[in-house]
């Protein structure tokens, strides 16, 4: 063969093999892009002068829209709910009147009922609004009740017709059930103590609820409550555990009774300090004696995979020896719960790293009633601030600029971690998804995940596209993907999109909703409009 001809056989395979490669490649994007689809999308037109939504999820029956219409009769303010089925359809809208002072504080889905509750400002103890609205029967009814005492809220939940209020009376941690039907309410016995601090308050699926509280002020002497209430407030079970000498617990988080066992996790620190450094888990047995399992953040797999590997590598080296010479270890991390999935299989556990700059300068809304870093979007189960997840503070309007004050915190979100616990409660495996650049005006929920049997995908919102890291049934990280949902009308492109008061969240099933505020530009009439809309997004 002359070199000629060997030239010639060299280019062929060449051509072969790109050939090959661009065929790989084409039949590798046909399987992304079905991982992913887009079957619906609701757009509604946003002015200037109207307020961002509260989405409140109601899992298969659709999507509940909650809004202040800044709109009055006497001494009322009126209040918009909209209701959409799973396909994004108008289905229904509500309409509730409400004394001029009062905010909402909160909301629940609960047996087709959307409740929502009203109460002025720094009024603790005042009257309550608890509207109870049903989309399927079409009926509203607005109940209105006082506390009777001074009771501070930070946790609320709704079963069987009683909603259960958890907070604080003065520094005391107080449970108080309103019975819907009877208009009845009252404090429920053994919380009211000097030596308790209530971490969660939690309804189960079989119409009982959790408390969970940690009793004891020093070191020495803490020990980490569950009790379990049934629906009239009688106490069922209680379990107590000792905290570990020299750790504290400072956020906790139960599950609720979809399997048979009860599990408590969240995150623990040495000493007073409110850095989190690792996550705890329990598995409730009052029947035997327990011990908390601590983990800390550098012994999981990939919790610290945000970072650099060369730090990644100095870290975990550094904890390692320190606790081979019974030291603490000194990594600590904004990390925060958000979830808990029970499985055939076990528990899932979500959580978000963030990074929290009091001195940023940032412009939010002038309509704020209370303080505090907190979404209305989002599933906060912890009192992190004054109030959990569930409770509204009212954003400013992305497209007003006449209606802000000056903020002085911008919350950085960095990272999702998923952690698995067996049906012992113990330890399995972790994920994380690195998050690309999100700075918030508050504290919320970034991400979400899907799992089933042979993989787990974790999801966020990326301005206009999704972000999505996939996983093998075993933990092994295989591939990221990204996608970019559709727009409603021809011709029209995004032209901006804000991250405040948007994101993404599991709906049910294998669907998420995705929502936020865009800024539309038709090219061909060179016209813009500003929309908040929602996508539903499946993931196969």
């Amino acid at each position: 063969m002359n070199i000629s001809d060997y030239r010639k056989q060299i280019a062929g395979c060449k051509f072969i093999f790109v050939g090959i490669c661009l065929i790989v490649a084409f039949l590798s994007s046909i399987h992304l892009s079905a991982q992913i689809t887009q079957p619906a999308r609701y757009e509604r037109e946003q002015k200037n002068s109207d307020h961002e939504f509260i989405v409140v999820s109601m899992n298969e029956n659709g999507l509940a829209l909650v809004r202040d219409t800044e709109k009055f009769e006497g001494d009322e303010r009126k209040w918009d709910v909209v209701f959409l089925d799973t396909a994004l359809h108008e289905v229904w809208q509500a309409t509730l009147y409400v004394e001029l002072r009062m905010n909402i504080l909160g909301h629940e889905y609960r047996d087709g009922n959307i409740y929502l509750i009203f109460q002025q400002p720094e009024s603790n103890g005042r009257e309550v609004n608890l509207a109870e609205i049903n989309p399927t029967t079409r009926s509203v009814k607005q109940h209105t009740f006082k506390p009777g005492v001074n009771i501070r809220f930070t946790h609320f939940s709704v079963m069987k017709d009683k909603a259960i209020f958890g907070g604080y009376l003065t520094n005391e941690p107080a449970l108080l059930m309103y019975d819907l039907a009877t208009e009845n309410n009252k404090i429920i016995p053994g919380i009211v103590e000097p030596n308790l601090e209530l971490m969660d308050v939690r309804t189960n699926t079989n119409n009982t609820f959790n408390a969970v509280l940690v009793e004891g002020r020093s070191n020495k002497s803490k020990k980490l409550i569950v009790r379990t209430y049934d629906a009239e407030g009688v106490m069922l079970l209680e379990d107590k555990v000792k905290v570990e000498e020299g750790k504290t617990i400072i956020e906790a988080i139960t599950s609720t009774l979809v399997r048979e066992e009860l599990l408590i996790t969240g995150t623990w620190t040495y000493g007073t300090s409110r850095q989190p450094a690792g996550v705890f888990s329990l598995l409730v047995d009052p029947f035997n004696e327990q011990t908390i399992n601590y983990y800390d953040f550098a012994s999981l797999n990939h919790f610290l995979d945000y970072l650099k590997p060369k730090k990644i590598k100095r870290i975990k080296a550094k904890a390692q020896y320190r606790k081979d010479v019974g030291r603490p270890t000194e990594f600590r991390s904004g990390f925060s719960g958000i979830k808990i999935e029970e499985t055939q299989t076990g528990f899932s556990f979500l959580g978000e790293t963030y990074d929290i700059d009091n001195n940023s300068s940032r412009y939010g809304s002038s309509y704020n009633y209370y303080p505090g870093n907190y979404s209305p979007y989002g599933f906060y189960p912890y009192s992190f601030y004054t109030m959990p997840s569930r409770y509204y503070m009212p954003y400013a309007n992305p497209y007003n600029n006449n209606n802000s004050y000056y903020r002085t915190t911008e919350v950085h979100a960095i990272n999702a971690s998923l952690i698995f616990f067996d049906v012992h409660g113990k330890l399995e495996s972790d994920l994380s998804l690195k998050f690309p650049e999100i700075k918030l005006p508050n504290k919320e929920q970034v991400s979400d995940f899907f799992a089933d049997k042979e993989k787990t995908i974790l999801l966020c919102k990326d301005k206009k596209e999704i972000l999505l890291k996939y996983s093998d049934a075993d933990g092994t990280p295989t591939k990221e993907d990204r996608f970019e949902p559709t727009l409603s009308q021809e011709n029209e492109v995004i032209k901006s999109e804000t991250q405040d008061n948007s994101g993404i969240r599991k709906w049910y099933g294998n669907y998420f909703y995705v929502y936020g505020y865009q800024t539309l530009r038709n090219v061909v009439k060179k016209h813009s409009r500003d929309v908040f809309y929602v996508n539903k997004i499946k993931v196969n």
